[in-house]
């Protein structure tokens, strides 16, 4: 069988490995003497002409010319030419690890390499080091991708960024930022007197919110725990201890849909602010994203999908009721009952009847009113019926102190004055308590070791809790979450090439979790893992569009809830291209009909008594 090129390209490195061995030569020596960055002795040529200096970094090109070879290295910072001449250069020496000229050769574009030389220019007036010594840091295996094709499939940018940043280090930048930015965060709340904790992510009772948990299994107390979707019931039993200001930089993870905004797995700033209500928080979250803006980014102005937004002005401030009232005309605190309420969803075209007259106002809002806030917003006055943590308003107690940021249409964060009756808490965590709602990610559980903190007492407390990857988003003015993760999630994948040279395969999905296969895989795994009955079925579908390099693509997944107890199987692999732009109706529609064709007409032969229901196709 012929080997692919990949293989036999790495043959011959392996072959090089082998022969500097021969010569004495480690190729993957433990450390650099590394003096001095390429941006530094670029920026300061003055200070550097004629000094001499250790510079490391990934060999990115090799052009030899006779006697003389150039080469390129790349290090955090950027890139700086080496010029190697056949008589500047050291010949070789075994017991320093100094390549000679003759051992260039043994050298390919993608390993690590040190240099010593005097810091010059060329006759063409390019800085250079003028190199004496070349010592082998790592020997590479694999090739990386032509300079000129690079990485343009998005798919493989998102899997093997570590490639896409080498290839175009300008793609570090947003990702150097967001590093700065967290480190901006904690000094903010350091000025402000914030102490940060450490809080569980491994939690034995999750909460804090309404999300669907991930479960993991804790062998030595042989009990199942879960990944933490909130850090806030921890911080709030901080401030019980006695510390007035706290924060966690933590992480969340929720197991749910994936799409241009949400991902399984992030993270948040969450504060606790004792002895303050909600509106300490409005004038902290504006500050903070002003001093992130002034003070990380260097400006305050920033396009926010589509819009111009400045951080530099007061934000708006306006109660959910004028929200929606200044959009539809329609003032739902003045309803007297629900069917008044519904009526007026009826004729918003919300066609969903609510079971009170605050979760109608909230609907509207959501459906209505959440667009329009372009500029920094922060609403307040949410009803009580979805507020459960927060405290109600002594003016109005129907309404909840607690506000939410909108920028650019765009919920940002989720702020309250922190219920701290222990007695109206649990009855309120009660009348929420609906186990079939866990499935939905709708589960209130019910913490009885924090309602006993609260029966100690803790006094009244605030916090905020912006996202992180939200925040990155707006300051990296990117509109799709993965571009501000450096490892989004995704589905494990091994190549053929891999499969032959680690001599492996693909792991089968393990029935103990969330399942995923591909469309293709789907009626093969139902009929050798399924066992029973099953009596309802939810079929969730997800459809994405986008462009690449002018061909348009559709990729279908979906997600089947019923089949398994406690678990989903979740489908992927639907994959459309055009070279002309979709018609999303009609792709909706074929979509749909795949999944009639595949799915559902299999699922109701198999389970004749099955009820089987199609959602809505979201596009994310």
């Amino acid at each position: 069988m012929s080997k692919s090129g990949l293989i036999e390209q790495r043959d011959i490195r392996l072959s090089k490995i082998e022969e500097l061995r021969k010569l004495g030569i480690n190729p993957y020596p433990a450390k650099s003497n590394r003096s001095d960055y390429s941006n530094a002795i670029i920026n300061n040529y003055e200070s550097y002409k004629g000094k001499k200096v250790v510079a490391s970094g990934r060999l990115m090109s090799l052009r030899k010319h006779g006697s003389v070879t150039f080469a390129d290295i790349q290090d955090q910072t950027g890139k700086i030419q080496l010029a190697i001449g056949k008589k500047i250069l050291k010949p070789f020496d075994g017991a320093t690890a100094n390549l000679g000229y003759s051992e260039l050769k043994l050298l390919d574009v993608g390993d690590f390499i040190e240099t010593f030389g005097e810091i010059t220019k060329t006759k063409t007036g390019e800085i250079s080091i003028l190199s004496e010594k070349i010592k082998l840091l790592t020997k590479a295996l694999r090739p990386l991708p032509d300079k000129w094709s690079k990485l343009k499939d998005r798919e493989l940018i998102l899997r093997k960024r570590y490639l896409d940043a080498t290839l175009n280090p300008e793609h570090k930048k947003g990702f150097e930022n967001i590093a700065k930015m967290i480190f901006g965060i904690r000094s903010f709340l350091k000025e402000k007197g914030f102490s940060e904790f450490l809080t569980p992510v491994l939690q034995p009772q999750y909460g804090g919110g309404t999300a669907k948990p991930f479960i993991t299994h804790l062998n030595s107390l042989n009990k199942d725990f879960y990944l933490s979707i909130s850090h806030e019931l921890y911080l709030k039993r901080l401030i019980t201890a006695g510390f007035d200001k706290v924060f966690t930089i933590g992480r969340y993870f929720r197991n749910e849909g994936i799409d241009k905004s949400h991902h399984p797995e992030f993270s948040m700033i969450e504060t606790m602010t004792a002895y303050e209500n909600y509106e300490y928080n409005m004038d902290l979250i504006e500050d903070m994203f002003r001093y992130i803006a002034e003070q990380v980014y260097g400006k305050t102005e920033f396009k926010v999908k589509g819009h111009m937004i400045d951080f530099k002005q007061p934000w708006k401030r306006i109660s959910m009721t004028d929200a929606v009232t200044k959009v539809t005309g329609i003032n739902f605190d003045d309803c007297k009952s629900v069917e008044e309420a519904n009526n007026h969803l009826k004729s918003l075209g919300i066609d969903e009847p609510c079971e009170t007259i605050g979760l109608a106002l909230a609907k509207a809002f959501e459906e209505k009113a959440e667009e329009t806030l372009i500029s920094p917003t922060l609403v307040f006055g949410h009803p009580i019926d979805i507020s459960p943590l927060a405290k109600p308003m002594d003016s109005s107690p129907n309404k909840a102190e607690r506000f939410e940021i909108f920028i650019a249409g765009m919920e940002c964060g989720d702020n309250w004055s922190e219920q701290n009756d222990p007695v109206e808490l649990l009855a309120t965590w009660k009348a929420n308590y609906k186990p079939e709602d866990r499935e939905a990610g709708e589960f209130h559980p019910l913490d009885y070791d924090f309602i006993e903190v609260m029966e100690y007492g803790m006094p009244p407390t605030t916090g905020i809790g912006p996202g992180i990857e939200r925040m990155a988003m707006i300051f990296n003015e990117q509109e799709n979450i993965d571009d501000v993760i450096f490892f989004p999630i995704m589905k494990p994948h091994l190549s053929k090439a891999n499969k032959e040279i680690f001599g492996a395969q693909e792991q089968k999905a393990d029935e103990s979790l969330d399942i995923l296969i591909t469309f293709d895989e789907f009626q093969e795994f139902i009929l050798n893992r399924l066992k029973g009955s099953v009596q309802e079925v939810i079929i969730k579908p997800y459809l994405r569009f986008w462009e690449n390099e002018n061909i348009f693509k559709a990729s279908g997944s979906a997600e089947i809830i019923g089949l398994f107890k406690n678990r989903s199987v979740k489908l992927s692999g639907y994959s459309q291209k055009s070279d002309n732009s979709f018609a999303k109706e009609n792709e909706i529609s074929k979509f749909n009909d795949y999944i009639q064709k595949l799915i559902i007409s299999f699922l109701q032969k198999k389970f004749n008594n099955a009820e089987i229901n199609l959602a809505e196709t979201l596009l994310p």
